[in-house]
C-alpha cells in the first residue's frame, strides 16, 4: 500500500486509547475505517501513569497528523485548563517509600528510605496520571468525530483471509459479513487476531519478570506527605510533592503503587513478585506494614471497584504479532510490568509507527513485519530493565541503583526525539535498538543476577560504582549521585 492508495479499510479492534488514536490517524488520511469497542464507555480500565516519554510520542502524533485538539492532553497545565471534565492527576515524577514489617510513617534526614526522581521541572509541564475511564471514552468519542464509524458492543466472532487479500468478518452487533482490507488488533489481553487466526496463545510468557497484581480505585486516601508531617517528619527537601507522582511504597517482595486523580480517587495495586514469594494479600499487607494500615484506614472502594481485582500473571506476550493483512498493537502483543509506567508510551510507539507504515510505506507487509519483531525486542528490553529491579528489592541502595539504568534509557531517547523532532526515523522505545544502550542494560542485568544469586547485600557502594560506570558514557543528567542522598530534582528535558 503506498500513501496515495486510501481506497484501503482498515478495522481497529479495541476502543482503548491506542485502538482510538490509530483509527483517528488513518481516517483523517482518508482511509474508511470501523472502530469496535466490546464495552460501552466509559468503563474501567487501569494503565493510568504517564511519563515524559508519552508526551513526547503524543506530542509528536499531535503534530504530524494534525491532532491539535489532543495537544493539552501532553502537559498537566494545558490538560487542567482546556479539559477539566476529563479527570486527571498531575505526575511530577517518580517516588519511593521503603517499608519495614512494624514500621510506622517515618523519613530521615539522610533519605535511607526515600527516593524521588523528577521527570519535569513544574506543576504546569508535568506528565499525568490518566483517568482511564474518561480518557478512553473521550477519545473514542474523538474518533467518531473525525469520521471513524465506531461501534460498541461489538466483537469479532469470526475472521477469514481470503485469497483475493481480504479479511471476511462477522460482527455480533450485525450478524452480517463484512469485508476489510486491514485489521489492526488493539484488543490487549484479549489477543483477539491470534485466538480468531488458530495461532496457539503462550502461556507462558518468556520474561524473567513474574508478578501478579491486585487493584482498584479507592476514595478518601489522604496525601502521604500529610500523614508524613502530621508524624513530625521534615519534607521541606522533598524536589516535589510525593503525591504528585507515580507513588510507590516498596515492601519485602512487593509494592504498593499509588495514583492519585482530581476526581478523588486514587488508584491502588499491590503488586507481588512471584518469584520470591505467593499471591499477595491485601489484608496481610495492612497488618504487616502499620504505615500503610494508616494510610488506607479511611479508604473506600470507588463504584468501579466494589471488589478487589486479582490479575494472576500479568507477563503476558502473543505468539504471533503480526499475520496476513492484520497487526496488533504492543499492548496485544504483550506486557511487562507496571513498575516504571511504560504501558502508554509504549502503546503510543505503536501507534505512531503504524500511522507511518500505512500512510507511507510501499511495503506495508514487509514493515508491518518488520514493527512486529521490534515490539518483541522492545518487551524483552522492558522486562530486563524491570526484572532487575525486582532482583534487587530487599535492597533499597541496590535497587535505586538499578532504577537509573531506565532513567538513563528513558532519558536519553526523549533527549533524542526532542534533537530530532523532524526525523521521521523514530528510535525503538527507550533506545532499545541502540547497541550501546542494549549493551549497558544487559551488563547491569548480569550484574543484579549475581548479586541476586549471591544473596549478598553487604556491598551496595560497589555495585553503585559499578552501574555508575556502566550508564557514565550516557548520563546527562547525573544519575546514580551520592551526594544527591537520593533527590533528584533535575532529571527533565523540557
Amino acid at each position: 500500500m503506498t500513501a496515495v492508495d486510501k481506497e484501503q479499510s482498515f478495522l481497529v479492534i479495541g476502543g482503548g486509547f491506542s485502538g482510538s488514536l490509530l483509527a483517528t490517524i488513518l481516517a483523517k488520511s482518508g482511509f474508511p475505517v470501523t472502530l469496535i469497542n466490546r464495552e460501552r464507555h466509559p468503563r474501567f480500565a487501569i494503565g493510568e501513569s504517564s511519563t515524559p516519554t508519552a508526551g513526547f510520542i503524543l506530542k509528536s502524533l499531535v503534530q504530524r497528523f494534525d491532532l491539535q485538539e489532543l495537544d493539552p492532553l501532553t502537559k498537566y497545565g494545558l490538560w487542567s485548563r482546556h479539559y477539566p471534565q476529563i479527570s486527571c492527576g498531575v505526575k511530577r515524577g517518580f517516588s519511593y517509600f521503603f517499608h519495614e514489617p512494624g514500621s510506622q510513617i517515618q523519613i530521615t534526614p539522610s533519605h535511607d528510605f526515600e527516593l524521588l526522581v523528577a521527570a519535569s521541572q513544574s506543576r504546569e509541564t508535568a506528565d499525568t496520571h490518566w483517568y482511564r475511564q474518561d480518557v478512553d471514552a473521550f477519545l473514542f468519542a474523538y474518533a467518531a468525530s473525525n469520521g471513524v464509524a465506531c461501534m460498541s458492543d461489538a466483537a469479532l466472532t469470526n475472521a477469514k483471509y481470503n485469497p483475493a487479500g481480504h479479511w471476511e468478518v462477522r460482527l455480533n452487533s450485525t450478524g452480517r459479513l463484512r469485508q476489510f482490507d486491514w485489521i489492526i488488533d488493539a484488543s490487549g489481553a484479549g489477543e483477539v487476531m491470534s485466538r480468531l487466526t488458530g495461532s496457539p496463545r503462550r502461556t507462558e510468557a518468556p520474561f524473567v519478570t513474574n508478578t501478579s497484581a491486585c487493584y482498584g480505585h479507592f476514595r478518601n486516601v489522604p496525601r502521604y506527605d500529610d500523614l508524613l508531617t502530621d508524624a513530625g517528619m521534615d519534607t521541606s527537601d522533598f524536589p516535589f510533592p510525593s503525591d504528585d507522582a507515580a507513588q510507590h511504597h516498596m515492601f519485602n517482595a512487593q509494592w504498593l503503587w499509588s495514583l492519585r486523580f482530581e476526581n478523588g480517587i486514587s488508584s491502588l495495586g499491590l503488586v507481588t513478585d512471584l518469584n520470591r514469594r505467593n499471591e499477595g494479600d491485601w489484608e496481610e499487607m495492612l497488618n504487616t506494614y502499620p504505615a500503610m494500615a494508616t494510610l488506607l484506614q479511611e479508604s473506600i472502594p470507588s463504584a468501579a471497584t466494589p471488589e478487589l481485582r486479582v490479575s494472576g500473571r500479568m507477563q503476558r506476550q502473543a505468539r504471533q504479532g503480526c499475520g496476513p493483512n492484520w497487526v496488533a498493537l504492543p499492548n496485544t502483543i504483550g506486557f511487562v510490568d507496571p513498575l516504571h509506567s511504560t504501558g502508554i508510551a509504549h502503546s503510543l510507539s505503536g501507534v505512531e509507527r503504524l500511522a507511518e507504515i500505512f500512510l507511507y510505506s510501499q511495503d506495508t507487509s514487509a514493515d508491518v513485519s518488520a514493527y512486529a519483531s521490534d515490539v518483541y525486542k522492545e518487551l524483552h528490553f522492558i522486562d530486563r530493565l524491570i526484572s532487575g529491579c525486582y532482583k534487587l528489592m530487599p535492597s533499597k541502595r541496590h535497587f535505586e541503583a538499578y532504577c537509573m539504568l531506565y532513567f538513563t534509557a528513558a532519558h536519553n531517547y526523549e533527549t533524542q526525539r526532542m534533537e530530532s523532532q523532524a526525523n521521521r526515523t523514530v528510535p525503538g522505545i527507550f533506545l532499545s535498538d541502540d547497541p550501546q544502550m542494549v549493551d549497558l542494560i544487559e551488563q547491569g542485568f548480569e550484574l543484579a543476577c549475581r548479586i541476586e544469586a549471591s544473596g549478598d547485600w553487604t556491598e551496595p557502594v560497589l555495585f553503585e560504582q559499578q552501574i555508575r560506570n556502566l550508564i557514565s558514557p550516557v548520563d546527562r543528567i547525573g544519575l546514580c549521585n551520592p551526594e544527591l542522598c537520593s533527590m533528584y530534582a533535575s532529571t527533565a528535558v523540557l
